[in-house]
């Protein structure tokens, strides 16, 4: 039987997945975003500096430049903290940024049980050991905040050197709707979507948001498996 990733795209999938890579690019500028502010402020720094030793006609005339980049970094600065302070629930492209962030704490154990599960869980979502099943190792763990949510993230590593982050929001499932296709396993729903040289599986399960980040080079048939292999 041909895979469901074979036929062609229907319209709305189409729209769902442009949007899908305009989050996962949105996601990427979101884990860079303080390195690309600092760099804009030293830049910044670099002109005024420049401007100081230049005669006073240059002086006048260059000044409208770093003008104009204060206020860029100025508004940038503006977005992040009206972004890191609102109250509203998690935005997918958050979620999906903490997952590709790197581990604060070791690996949950593993605590064996049919199917085997690390010492991790979010509500009635235990974390899956899928080392045997899949040959993907549990590598790390963080714990974030996202938007008064907690948002606890599982890294996996496989023979391969991929690394693929396991998030799940604490609380009531998300009001956005998931980008890209919608692929069916075991009667669940999953949304799939690959830009930027990443692939996102989001799902419901068990009343939580949950979604896997991985390399685009991991087949998406193969995440879509490693996700509905618990989700009963």
């Amino acid at each position: 039987m041909a895979d469901e990733h074979d036929r062609p795209l229907t319209d709305e999938e189409l729209a769902r997945a442009r949007e899908g890579q305009a989050l996962i690019a949105a996601a990427v500028a979101d884990v860079h975003a303080p390195q690309t502010l600092r760099e804009a402020i030293e830049r910044d720094r670099e002109r005024a500096a420049k401007r100081a030793r230049a005669p006073f006609w240059r002086r006048h005339r260059l000044a409208l430049v770093p003008a104009g980049a204060a206020v860029v970094a100025l508004a940038v600065a503006a977005i992040a903290i009206q972004t890191s302070e609102n109250p509203a629930e998690p935005s997918l492209t958050k979620v999906y940024a903490a997952a590709r962030l790197d581990a604060t704490d070791p690996a949950p154990a593993q605590v064996g049980g049919t199917p085997p599960e690390l010492g991790a869980s979010v509500g009635r979502v235990d974390f899956p050991d899928w080392e045997k099943s899949f040959g993907w190792r549990a590598v790390g763990r963080r714990d974030d905040t996202v938007s008064g949510r907690p948002v606890t993230t599982v890294f996996y590593r496989n023979a391969d050197g991929a690394r693929l982050g396991y998030a799940v929001v604490s609380g009531d499932t998300l009001k956005a709707k998931p980008p890209g296709r919608r692929v069916t396993r075991k009667g669940k729903l999953y949304h799939v979507v690959q830009a930027g040289g990443r692939t996102v599986v989001t799902w419901n399960q068990q009343g939580h948001t949950c979604a896997i980040v991985a390399p685009s080079r991991v087949p998406r048939a193969r995440l879509v498996e490693l996700a509905a292999s618990r989700n009963v």
